[in-house]
Order: structure tokens, then C-alpha cells, then sequence
């Protein structure tokens, strides 16, 4: 099975207003409200793509009740450990007019000890029925920064490989635990580098190094340019192929799903790889986040060629 972890998930509201403006009142026409989250973004879309997937990480109140019962409308097995305080809300406003989208983010909950040391508990239950386990998102308040590191430590321990899609020091301690892969963006590869990657030579560089600290794959998400994949046995590059995007937000979620699903049916790396970009691509044509057509990837996954860069 595919778990995923989701430590700070949210409502995920989005009010769609032409010509937003500040200080006015609007009547909102069409409201969007989802299950979100980086992890569980993951898990829709690895369910989509026909596996079974379990869903833990950390739910509270009202807010983690509508997201456990979206979660069960999509057959997707969940433990999540419950907290005091409620999950948060992210909204977004979107003005399709003048193509802007303003964000409202809720800090999020704060966890304390006892809640983490509930949480840490059933990580340890769901390696016994886990193969592939993502972790994925940002963190809330009173978990320390070492926490994807000693889950990936844990996950070692038992034989289960772990993907991390995280950022800053929290990406930083995961590193140093050596998961079996990382999906940083650009953006977040210039964070850990400590200077502009303004070429493919600088990414392939800082990939490498990263990967001889014992990584297996640093998977680079390029966005719209496809993505760049770092092993020990050589350098990847694929090309994103050309589709008509409506929705850019999740493709990176989608893209760790569809590596996720590949390394569970045992495909190679360079399948896995093609998979990745597929899904992430097909994330792209669809206005929901977190969606795939499993027919649009198998069709974007044949399409899909494998460069060698060394």
C-alpha cells in the first residue's frame, strides 16, 4: 500500500469574484471547497491511478471532519491521529479577469507533545502494511523541523522507502536522514544551494551533491519544462509534453503520486520518472487540484521520451 502523510492539511475554499477589488462587497457566484494539502493531494490522485492508498497525518474539529468524509467518499483508507485544535482554512480568490489570485492562510493548528507522540505512534503501526510512504507540506506549530528526518530514520529502519516533498530546514533534516528520494521545485533546490541555479549545469551540480549524500533520486520539477532526475547511475531530463493548462496548482502534488505509483508496481526509475511527468502534466488540464484522467496519463505517459544529460 501507498500512505501518505499530511501533517498540516486544510480546507482548501476558493470564491472565483471578476474584478476583485479591495473595501467592496461581492455576492460570490461559485464557490470551490476541498480536501486539501500536499499529502493528500497525493493520495487523490495515486487513488485515481488505481491504487490503494491510506491517508494519515493530523486532523481537528469541524474542519477535519468535512476532510475525513471527503476522504471516505473517494474510498480512501485514513489513520489519522485527532487533535484539540482545528484544521485550517486556506482561501483564495481568484479574479479570472485581471488574472490575479489573492490568498488568506490560516496559521494552522498548534500540536502539542501528547498529539505528537500519538502521531509518531501510528507512523510506527503503518509501516507494517506500507511500501511507499510520502510526506509532503508544510508543518504546524509545536512539531520541531527534525520531523520528516526521524520519520525517514524510522522508515529506514523498517525497509520502507520514503518521498519527501518539503522545504527549508524541515527539507534540510530530511536530507541528513537519507529518504529514498526528494522533490524539491526550483525554487526550493536554489534554497537549499544557497545561490541562483540559472542554468542546467547548476541544477544537474547541486542535484549530484545531494545525491551522494546518499539519496537515491532527486527528482528537479520544472513546471511546464518537465523535470530533471538525479541517481547514482546518471542524470535524467524530461520534457514536458504540450497541453493546454487550466490549473497549474497540484501538478507538482500529482507529479509525486505518479513516481509513487510507478515504484509501487516495481517499475524501473526511468518508468517511474515518465510516470511522474505524466501525471503532473495531466494535473495541468484539469480545474479541480489534485485530479487525474488516468486515460490522459497513459496517454501523456506513451508520449513521454528519456534524455540521459551525462
Amino acid at each position: 500500500m501507498i500512505t501518505t502523510v499530511t501533517l498540516n492539511p486544510a480546507i482548501d475554499r476558493a470564491y472565483v469574484i471578476n474584478n476583485f477589488r479591495p473595501n467592496e462587497r461581492y455576492l460570490v457566484d461559485d464557490v470551490k471547497i476541498t480536501a486539501g494539502g500536499k499529502g493528500l493531494n497525493v493520495a487523490r490522485v495515486a487513488a485515481m491511478l488505481g491504487e490503494k492508498v491510506n491517508a494519515t497525518g493530523l486532523l481537528g474539529g469541524i474542519t477535519g471532519q468535512f476532510i475525513q468524509k471527503e476522504l471516505d467518499k473517494l474510498n480512501i483508507s485514513t489513520s489519522f491521529v485527532w487533535i484539540h485544535e482545528p484544521t485550517r482554512i486556506f482561501t483564495a480568490i481568484v479574479d479570472p479577469i485581471n488574472n490575479t489570485e489573492t490568498v488568506v492562510s490560516e496559521k494552522g493548528p498548534v500540536v502539542t507533545k501528547n498529539e505528537l507522540d500519538a502521531f509518531v505512534k501510528e507512523f510506527v503501526k503503518i509501516l507494517k502494511y506500507s511500501e511507499i510512504i510520502v510526506a509532503s507540506g508544510s508543518v504546524p506549530s509545536g512539531i520541531p523541523k527534525t520531523i520528516y528526518g526521524d520519520m525517514v530514520k524510522i522508515a529506514r529502519d523498517n525497509n520502507v522507502k520514503m518521498i519527501i516533498d518539503a522545504c527549508g530546514s524541515y527539507l534540510e533534516e530530511a536530507i541528513k536522514a537519507k529518504p529514498f528520494m526528494i522533490k524539491p521545485n526550483l525554487q526550493e533546490l536554489q534554497d537549499l544551494a544557497g545561490y541562483e541555479l540559472d542554468s542546467e549545469y547548476k541544477i544537474i551540480y547541486e542535484s549530484k551533491y545531494i545525491c551522494r549524500q546518499g539519496i537515491e533520486v532527486v527528482a528537479i520539477s520544472l513546471g511546464d519544462k518537465g523535470a530533471i532526475f538525479t541517481t547514482k547511475e546518471g542524470v535524467y531530463k524530461i520534457c514536458a509534453p504540450r497541453v493546454a493548462a487550466v490549473n497549474t496548482v497540484g501538478c507538482g502534488d500529482a507529479f509525486v503520486a505518479g513516481c509513487a505509483v510507478a515504484l509501487f508496481r516495481k517499475l524501473n526509475l526511468q518508468e517511474a520518472f515518465k510516470l511522474a511527468v505524466a501525471a503532473g502534466t495531466a494535473n495541468a488540464v484539469e480545474k479541480k487540484i489534485g485530479h487525474v484522467d488516468p486515460k490522459v496519463v497513459k496517454k501523456l505517459y506513451e508520449e513521454i521520451k528519456v534524455k540521459r544529460l551525462d
